[in-house]
């Protein structure tokens, strides 16, 4: 699943605040039975409570505004939000659940609640918050989610959802900010009128059977900050999302050109790996300054890797695994990327040493060079990156002595330099208590080292 952006913590507090419990009178009587009576069917729909917050909590001998996961509002007494999740509860929902009538959030997270959703829950008018991912609820999407006119946030995620995405049912939800409806099995285009909810910010549809052209009225979501779309079959231009702060679109079967992408200065996150795109890179780096993570792996672009990455001074994640990449790196193309922490060029071919600058990449975390065709010496500046839990050089043409600097790399947890040209004495690592995975084999290399690793080749 895609990473639920900070925002929506936000708007979850945005949502209660206005009715949050700030005091009860115990001067006036509230009516609260109708609030009781279906917070008991729903306990009495739940079959499996391993924790028995319900069963030791949720008692008539005490008020629901006590009751685990229950808040109430402060004038009223209504319950105005249910939050279940992580309670690891087994059951179906009661048709009672539509008679919370106050209702704003509903939070059943991370359970195994399943079977459908009853019809009464559109009842609920006042709902802004609806969180069911993580459960196994199944059947279509019904379009009565178009009946909550305050609803704010949408996430229906990892559950066995099928069918198509109601195409009406967006219609008349205009304060929609998130929608999350990934990883069901959901099949289909996407919607028009879901691209007329001009308030959204996140949109993830991730895993899915989804397919064909992205809407060109995707570029009416001028808020969007965060669009995931990867393991579907959907190809099309990105557009003029100028607050796109996120896109991945991996494993869509995308054909030779990645989407256009125009002056998507904020964007963060560009997850294009798994197609099938061709041709040299083609991003205009230069108007990317804020991308932090760039994922083109398993596709079969060609070409040299462009200078211009190097204007990327805020990325952490660069992966270029398994395309047709070839040509020098330039010398100085690290010389800015000092927050790099994963750096990942397998299969590149790229005849010449291992550029200097890579080695002032201090915050390098994960160094894949396998199948490179670096040649040179492994330079004693190895040591620098104090950083590293994971060293890859297998399969290139690095020559000459390991540098004792090695044992300088205390965070090291894989160490793999097989298939080189390496030579002479194997320095000492007794200091690298975290290695657990040491492959040395394929070379001409000597000494004696003292096995407490996991795994160990020769």
């Amino acid at each position: 699943m895609a990473n639920v952006p900070r925002f929506i913590l936000g708007l979850t507090m945005a949502v209660l605040l206005p009715n949050f419990v700030v005091s009860f009178s115990t001067k006036t009587k509230i009516d609260t039975s109708t609030d009781q009576s279906a917070l008991q069917a729903l306990k009495a729909h739940v079959v499996t409570d391993p924790q028995k917050i319900l069963e030791t909590n949720w008692s008539i001998t005490t008020s629901v505004c006590n009751w685990a996961g229950v808040t109430c509002g402060s004038q009223h007494q209504r319950v105005i939000a249910l939050n279940l999740s992580n309670m690891l509860l087994t059951g179906t929902l009661p048709p009672q659940i539509g008679n919370l009538s106050f209702l704003t959030s509903l939070n059943l997270m991370n359970n195994s609640f399943h079977g459908s959703l009853p019809i009464q829950l559109a009842n609920l008018h006042r709902l802004r918050f609806i969180e069911l991912g993580e459960n196994y609820f199944y059947e279509e999407i019904p379009s009565w989610f178009g009946s909550f006119p305050e609803l704010q946030y949408l996430s229906l995620s990892a559950n066995k959802f099928t069918g198509q995405i109601p195409s009406d049912m967006f219609e008349r939800l205009p304060k929609l900010q998130s929608l999350n409806l990934g990883m069901n099995n959901l099949s289909g285009k996407i919607p028009i009128d879901l691209l007329k909810c001009k308030e959204l910010q996140f949109i993830n549809l991730e895993s899915n059977r989804l397919e064909g052209i992205l809407p060109e009225e995707i570029g009416n979501l001028t808020k969007l900050r965060s669009l995931h779309l990867d393991n579907n079959r959907i190809q099309g231009e990105i557009g003029d999302l100028l607050n796109l702060e996120q896109l991945t679109m991996s494993n869509n079967g995308l054909l030779r050109h990645p989407p256009t992408m125009y002056n998507l200065t904020r964007l963060r996150i560009l997850d294009l790996s798994r197609n099938h795109l061709s041709g040299p890179i083609p991003f205009d780096f230069p108007s990317l300054l804020n991308l932090e993570q760039l994922n083109i792996s398993f596709n079969m672009f060609g070409g040299s890797i462009p200078s211009t990455i190097s204007n990327l001074t805020r990325l952490t994640i660069l992966d270029t695994f398994t395309n047709y990449l070839s040509g020098e790196i330039p010398s100085d193309m690290f010389e800015r990327l000092s927050k790099l922490q994963v750096l990942d060029l397998v299969s590149a071919w790229i005849p010449t040493s291992i550029p200097m600058s890579l080695f002032k990449c201090k915050e390098l975390q994960i160094m894949n060079l396998v199948d490179c065709g670096f040649e040179g010496i492994l330079p004693k500046e190895i040591g620098n990156l104090t950083m590293l839990r994971s060293l890859d050089l297998t399969y290139n043409e690095i020559e000459g002595v390991i540098p004792h600097q090695i044992g300088d790399l205390l965070n090291l947890e894989q160490l793999s330099i097989s298939s080189n040209r390496l030579k002479g004495l194997f320095p000492s690592i007794s200091n690298l208590t975290r290695l657990r995975i040491l492959d040395l084999s394929y070379n001409f290399l000597a000494g004696t080292i003292h096995n407490f690793f996991t795994h160990i080749f020769l």
